[in-house]
């Protein structure tokens, strides 16, 4: 079921986001996936693309490659609603460990302006189940606890008001879990819908993770 409504809301993103593309496609030719081209204005521009490769393979390596490739050409609005989607915690959360704060100013100083060329990654010390930091790594690996700054974007854009806002990572149990995940919570107090109610796990897939809390996200 629940996988079900991935696909349904994954569908839904691509047909509100028939319109952006319509736009992008308005001032550029139709090109393959990779290919840029300039505009009236002379400026160079992703031919806005879907999800669609993406989701074709199951394979977790595959779909880093995927998005490496193409991810930065995808059209923003079903980025946006995809990441978010795919990401949230809709089951419930328990045993949540002390948590790293890093405000939303220095938090955007670290992803920059990268893509999907690199991941934010968290040092962590499994054994005391502690988030020490976060830095940018290259590349997303399996196992690690790392994710896009496409997330931490569409995060800050639907949560944050202001610098001050924080961004929250911690250990916690999801639903019927033995293994812990890391979760994100965003606090930003001038936002309500933020403050601490919504959860993001980004380092496996929340809704499996009771069955195999190895599945990684690299979207």
């Amino acid at each position: 079921m629940k996988k079900c409504t991935l696909i349904l809301m994954v569908i839904l993103t691509i047909v509100a986001c028939k319109k952006e593309k319509e736009d992008s496609t308005a001032v550029a030719t139709e090109t393959s996936d990779s290919t840029f081209t300039k505009t009236s204005d002379s400026i160079s521009t992703p031919n806005c693309i879907t999800l669609e490769g993406y989701y074709t393979s199951a394979d977790s390596k595959k779909k880093a490659e995927w998005v490496k490739q193409r991810g930065d050409s995808v059209c923003p609005c079903t980025l946006e609603e995809s990441v978010l989607a795919t990401h949230r915690v809709k089951g419930t959360v328990t045993n949540q460990k002390e948590k790293y704060v890093i405000s939303w100013g220095k938090l955007k100083n670290i992803i920059k302006n990268y893509g999907y060329d690199k991941y934010l990654r968290l040092e962590v010390n499994n054994k005391k189940q502690e988030v020490l930091g976060v830095s940018m790594v290259p590349d997303y690996e399996n196992g690690t606890y790392s994710f896009s700054t496409a997330l931490i974007r569409s995060l800050a854009k639907r949560y944050v008001k202001n610098d001050n806002a924080e961004f929250h990572f911690s250990f916690a149990i999801l639903d019927k879990s033995v293994e812990p995940a890391v979760v994100i919570q965003v606090n930003d107090p001038s936002n309500r819908i933020s403050v601490n109610e919504i959860y993001f796990d980004y380092s496996t897939d929340p809704s499996k993770k009771d069955k195999n809390p190895k599945l990684n996200i690299p979207l």
